[in-house]
């Protein structure tokens, strides 16, 4: 991994593009991986919620209980969901159920990427930790921002976002509030340089590039 010896990156999110035709055999791939590489790669279970409700909560239940998947992934437009909608309660209900994190895709692809969608979820489910993925994606950010003061339980991850952007961010939001996040790998040094250009304070820093994460995740 090119970033792991180049920028110091170790551990790694890893979930199924929300296209892909067999999502069962890419989530056992991550498994695999996890075991491969213990304590540096994590998975977020990413699986079409309009599947039967049993068979999508019993597939969720084992990445998390016996793969030791990490999280829960609402992709809001590749899996055309409406974080709002029938289908996407059982995704909170079996996150709280399970005690792990929902990171909601927001950006392209509104109205249901919109950040503002989650707000009613988190109310609803308080004890159920939110990361917006992307923080609305540039223009949005600002909706993502307003989402995370309005309930403590919504962080924001700004991948793709501008550094004028990220500024918003890092100077509205407390630290702890704030994920580091590349979305892709060859963009990790970008969003390296925003975060060490904006965050001068080194504790602030550690919580925004890891801490926060592993607190949030509970990685080992």
């Amino acid at each position: 991994m090119t970033a792991e010896k180049k920028h110091g990156v170790s551990r790694w999110f890893v979930q199924p593009f929300p296209g892909a035709p067999d999502a069962t055999k890419v989530h056992n791939e991550i498994a695999r991986l996890m075991k491969e590489h213990p304590g540096k790669v994590y998975g977020l279970v990413s699986l079409n919620p309009h599947m039967e409700e049993e068979a999508w909560k019993s597939e969720v239940e084992r990445l998390v209980r016996d793969e030791g998947f990490v999280g829960v992934k609402i992709h809001t437009i590749g899996h055309s969901m409406n974080p709002l909608g029938n289908d996407a309660t059982k995704v909170f209900q079996t996150a709280k159920k399970l005690g792990v994190p929902v990171m909601v895709h927001t950006g392209p692809g509104v109205p249901f990427s919109l950040p503002a969608f989650v707000l009613p979820r988190a109310k609803e489910f308080p004890d159920v930790n939110i990361v917006l993925a992307h923080a609305g994606w540039g223009i949005y950010v600002g909706e993502a921002l307003a989402s995370a003061l309005t309930m403590p339980n919504i962080y924001v991850e700004p991948s793709h976002v501008g550094i004028f952007e990220k500024g918003a961010l890092t100077g509205n939001l407390a630290p702890e509030r704030i994920l580091f996040g590349s979305d892709i790998p060859y963009n990790v040094e970008t969003e390296l340089l925003h975060f060490r250009t904006l965050v001068k304070d080194t504790k602030s820093l550690d919580k925004i590039l890891g801490d926060n994460a592993r607190r949030l995740f509970k990685l080992r």
